[in-house]
């Protein structure tokens, strides 16, 4: 009998086969970081060629606020493309709302959010909030919502309102994009009209993959773009992972040569807390482009 070459697990995505790994320090290293960011002195702006001179007049964050209160800037935008992506951030700001009260990230007025779930037939709204000693608090309009088992294990869900989830995935790609080096960005020219482009094609992987910590390790938002140490076949060349409050969350960067295979490296979440049984990590779909019902679920562990 011949020798049969064993297969590492997977799972199938969209016709593509996605192996898993843990190895992403070993894979990849970093080339963007907000603490560095880039000062350029354009006269156009780098996404859609605008005239800069006409056309700056509003002061942008190169990382949204909705992640948490952060420094960065971006002189490198014209305002046409600030006023698109502020439209995007309507929806990442639903999307964000629940990860921001787990990790208490307060808004521009110092304030948590409120949590107001979708109607769905109940008589009342669901309401999730921290309280004035920082406990997580509910008002339920179905048990539904916080589900427990006997052995005190439960899960908390959060029925989002309507989101365009490809508005999302244009959020992480800009950001993305203001981190990239110019020198790299100019061979990557092709990614900048997928801001504009309105149907994902195969060249997009429209997933992003989220992890929760124990407790709050980013008080303010990280991220990182990174590439790969040295080419390999079914690595993505670029990911980008987004640190803050008590969530990792970690975005793949449009894809030039598709292939039936794809190898992801997970974030490094063994890095930032300590080992523990299980890790849960959430495959979020953001291929749609319409409005669309979405439902966030945290596991929790009651003492």
């Amino acid at each position: 009998m011949k020798n049969q070459k064993r297969l590492s697990p997977h799972y199938e995505c969209k016709g593509i086969k996605v192996f898993p790994r843990l190895d992403l320090l070993k894979s990849y290293t970093t080339i963007g970081h907000p603490k560095n960011s880039l000062i350029r002195d354009y006269p156009i702006c780098i996404f859609c060629g605008g005239d800069l001179r006409s056309n700056n007049k509003t002061h942008s964050h190169l990382i949204p606020e909705l992640f948490g209160k952060n420094s960065s800037i971006n002189n490198y935008e014209c305002d046409s493309c600030n006023k698109l992506s502020g439209k995007w951030e309507s929806s990442l700001g639903t999307f964000l709302t629940p990860l921001r009260i787990i990790s208490g990230i307060k808004n521009k007025k110092g304030k948590i959010p409120k949590f107001k779930s979708r109607l769905d037939g109940f008589s009342f709204l669901t309401e999730i909030f921290q309280d004035s000693n920082k406990k997580l608090t509910a008002k339920l309009a179905t048990y539904n919502d916080y589900q427990i088992q006997e052995d005190g294990s439960g899960k908390l869900i959060f029925r989002l309102g309507s989101v365009n989830p490809f508005h999302i995935y244009k959020v992480f790609l800009k950001i993305a994009l203001s981190l990239m080096p110019d020198e790299i960005l100019n061979k990557e020219d092709w990614m900048k009209e997928y801001l504009f482009k309105e149907e994902v094609d195969k060249h997009i992987f429209p997933y992003i993959f989220q992890i929760f910590t124990n407790k709050i390790i980013f008080p303010s938002p990280v991220f990182e773009l990174k590439t790969l140490t040295a080419p390999r076949k079914f690595h993505p060349k670029y990911l980008l992972i987004a640190y803050f409050g008590k969530t990792v969350i970690e975005f793949i960067l449009p894809i030039k040569k598709i292939r039936n295979r794809i190898v992801l490296n997970m974030p490094p979440v063994l890095e930032i807390q300590s080992p523990r049984p299980v890790y849960s990590i959430e495959k979020i779909d953001l291929s749609s482009n319409n409005n669309t019902k979405m439902d966030m679920y945290f596991d929790f562990q009651k003492k």
